[in-house]
């Protein structure tokens, strides 16, 4: 393919989960996992009286300047002068819904029929490195990890082409998800919402990885949650891989235990990862297994974006690998690791985007994956438990048909306190 031709099609393929086809800003509820529609189990019992409203506090790190006040969003495309730490309200559903309204759709809830969500407000607390601002962001961690059964607090790197609002109110819809029991948080990076930025903006993230370890550094190091888990979508992927290895080579001489209470890294999932095959498997993937619990990785072979990045890059992608580009040496190497985790979506029943990329934004369209990720982020059950099974022939996990019966059983029998009027 002509190179020039490959660049008009990145900048037509290349879209966030949220975006539409011309551009425009989309703000919605993500579509519910589908084992919210499982009758025999009730994810609201596990909500606390005070947290039962619509109104949903996702705390951000953003390093985007701050938009005049005329403009329909608190931030800017642009980057800002500092990283400043907050916390937005998302108000999730139809307008004057309850708590129980909200919850009853989410056993209904379909990615064609989406609901719609809003922030509400946002309230800065001050900047990254000031100790009163981060005192407080802390606050807030250790206040919901306290209330927590299960004490994770999770931090979301989104791809390009997303918006301040688009990223809280998807981490917003996952903190509803989680049973508002973990403390949710995501770093939202300068970007714009043209298909074309995608050649300006992601190379250009590169820059940020500093800002988004000291966020992640400040929560692993200072929290009190017991698990970090995190998650990184598209063209955040290279971001978060460089930010573990910035974070575990502060303290070479440590091994894999001295890491884990210093960090505390749980689960780093990486989704439709806009990454280098080669360089992922050579340079992060040894790195990741010595500080993190376990690397988790979602792939598709129908991801036209990432087909459309790696003629960009002459070079396959992590979330639609070319495995000859690897040796033998490195196939063994990945078959052997134990802390890694191969997921592949391709062909998964169910919606693969919500208006962006055709295949790009499964983890937030599809109802089956989107249940694997947020089981991930709560459990650290191995994905035989959360109803996966290896493909013939395959080192990869993939998804059988009866799924959502599968991963219904396994909570029912696990985790009795879901189960309907317990």
């Amino acid at each position: 393919m002509h190179r020039l031709h490959a660049i008009v099609l990145a900048c037509a393929a290349l879209a966030g989960p949220l975006s539409g086809c011309g551009g425009e800003v989309m703000v919605r509820m993500i579509p519910a996992p589908i084992v919210m529609s499982d009758e025999r189990l009730d994810f609201t019992q596990r909500v606390a009286p005070e947290d039962r409203t619509t109104s949903v506090g996702v705390l951000f790190a953003t390093n985007r300047a701050p938009a005049p006040e005329d403009a329909p969003e608190r931030f800017s495309r642009n980057p800002g002068d500092a990283v400043r730490l907050g916390l937005a309200q998302v108000e999730l559903g139809e307008p004057g819904w309850s708590y129980d309204e909200l919850a009853a759709s989410d056993r209904v809830s379909r990615a064609d029929e989406p609901r719609p969500a809003r922030v509400a407000s946002v309230e800065e607390f001050g900047m990254l490195g000031e100790s009163a601002a981060e005192q407080r962001f802390l606050a807030l961690i250790d206040r919901q990890v306290e209330r927590s059964r299960t004490g994770e607090a999770v931090i979301y790197l989104p791809g390009y082409r997303s918006t301040f609002d688009q990223v809280m109110t998807l981490m917003g819809s996952w903190a509803h998800y989680l049973g508002r029991s973990s403390a949710v948080m995501a770093f939202s990076w300068p970007t714009g919402t043209r298909a074309w930025d995608y050649l300006i903006d992601c190379p250009r993230a590169q820059a940020f990885i500093p800002d988004i370890e000291r966020l992640v550094a400040l929560v692993a190091e200072r929290s009190r949650a017991k698990r970090v888990n995190l998650i990184a979508f598209s063209c955040g992927s290279p971001l978060l891989a460089e930010v573990l290895v910035r974070l575990r080579n502060r303290h070479p001489e440590e091994g894999f235990e001295a890491l884990q209470r210093r960090f505390r890294i749980g689960t780093a999932i990486f989704v439709a990862a806009d990454i280098d095959l080669q360089t992922f498997a050579r340079a992060h993937v040894p790195v990741l297994s010595e500080i993190a619990v376990r690397t988790q990785v979602y792939l598709s072979e129908d991801d036209f974006a990432l087909r459309i990045s790696a003629l960009l890059a002459r070079a396959s992608r992590l979330g639609r690998p070319r495995l000859d580009e690897l040796t033998r040496e490195d196939l063994e190497t990945l078959a052997s690791n134990e802390r890694l985790v191969g997921i592949d979506v391709t062909g998964v029943y169910g919606a693969h985007e919500l208006g962006g990329s055709r295949g790009h934004g499964y983890f937030v369209a599809n109802q089956r994956v989107s249940t694997d990720v947020l089981l991930s982020l709560i459990y650290p059950f191995d994905p035989a438990w959360r109803g996966l099974e290896h493909g013939p022939g395959s080192s990869m996990w993939t998804f059988p048909d009866d799924y959502p019966k599968r991963i219904g059983d396994a909570l029912y029998k696990s985790v009795p306190d879901l189960r309907k009027g317990k």
